[in-house]
């Protein structure tokens, strides 16, 4: 109305009539305690608060029409926000994401890597693949594969007596999962624990990196070592496989139905049956 300086006109570009325009902006002054608009016969004209103010409410709504232009893109688009942990999107997702994009070149993939569970909604996150017990399977989380406990080394190591061999651990971020170590590992082999060769890292990602460095040996996660192993960069020590834990899809309810979301969903689904 400011604009157009003319009821009429405002209320047909937001398709009301000129009376509404007219209620709501004596609303507005009776809310503010003082007059916006001179009603004069045949025009109206902003009154001196009314020129002050319109400046400033007309940049605050451009700045609301480009974040809701911002949302309505990502919507619109397909855009696909993903959370995982560090060392899945590492060792697993990011290995076949170019499978992906060769199939799904359209879709735009941004991966946020936390080892803490982010709130889908709050965060405006799409997909999680999150880690944890077996009996997590939901309504909304569905589990894709669960995995095992395995010693692998680099492919290009001579065979050594384990009790000799340099190992390597990481200190589970959640100490209640009660997670598979290597005392335990030793335990089921019938054979003594070598306290004093592991070397412990704080995350899983580095206990990897020190791997890929040749540093020693690694219980790890069947999954996170399935690409190495097929690869022939590592291989298997044999001996106990330990029972790990799963992993879940969960979808924000909120934009499940995105094209984007559906399509990278059943990707993930299809890619986690070749495990």
């Amino acid at each position: 109305m400011a604009r157009k300086l003319s009821f009429a006109e405002a209320g047909e570009e937001l398709g009301v009539t000129a009376t509404a325009i007219s209620h709501q902006i004596r609303h507005l002054e009776a809310y503010l305690g003082f007059q916006l608009v001179e009603r004069r016969p045949r025009q109206i004209a902003l009154t001196p608060a009314g020129h002050e103010l319109f400046p400033k409410l007309q940049t605050a709504f451009d700045i609301l029409g480009e974040a809701f232009t911002m949302l309505d893109k990502d919507v619109s688009q397909s855009l696909v926000r993903v959370t995982t942990t560090y060392a899945f999107a590492e060792r697993w997702l990011v290995p076949r994401l170019s499978d992906f994009f060769e199939k799904h070149g359209d879709i735009r993939v941004e991966v946020e890597t936390d080892d803490d569970v982010l709130d889908l909604r709050a965060d405006r996150l799409d997909v999680a693949i999150r880690y944890g017990s077996q009996d997590a399977a939901s309504e909304e989380a569905e589990i894709l594969f669960s995995d095992r406990y395995i010693p692998v080394s680099l492919a290009d190591r001579p065979d050594a007596v384990l009790q000799k061999c340099r190992l390597l651990g990481f200190r589970w971020r959640n100490p209640d999962m009660g997670g598979p170590t290597w005392e335990q590992w030793f335990k089921d082999a019938g054979e003594q624990f070598p306290s004093g060769r592991i070397t412990r890292f704080s995350d899983e990602s580095a206990a990897f990196n020190a791997l890929d460095q040749g540093l020693g040996l690694l219980l790890s996660s069947s999954v996170l070592v399935d690409e190495g192993l097929q690869s022939g960069r590592y291989r298997k020590i044999p001996g106990p496989e330990l029972r790990g834990f799963a992993y879940c899809l969960v979808l924000n309810p909120l934009s499940r139905n995105k094209h984007g979301v559906k399509t990278f969903a059943d990707w993930v689904r299809r890619t986690a049956k070749q495990i």
